[in-house]
């Protein structure tokens, strides 16, 4: 008797988080935040340009 609950519960569990993946839902993912360009690219900012191209650069 269990054994086919436990079945039941089993394909059920499955099949609910395959249609959920299969929807593009993300379970417990929070949707990602945009960042926008002027705050990326100013001095300082997560691989501005400033980043690259300041200070010493090597070479002969």
């Amino acid at each position: 008797m269990f054994n086919r609950f436990y079945l039941i519960l089993g394909i059920a569990i499955v099949a609910a988080y395959a249609f959920i993946t299969f929807n593009g839902w993300e379970l417990g993912s929070p949707t990602p935040q945009q960042l926008p360009a002027e705050a990326r690219n100013a001095p300082g900012g997560y691989r501005s340009f400033h980043f690259w191209h300041e200070g010493y650069q090597g070479g002969k």
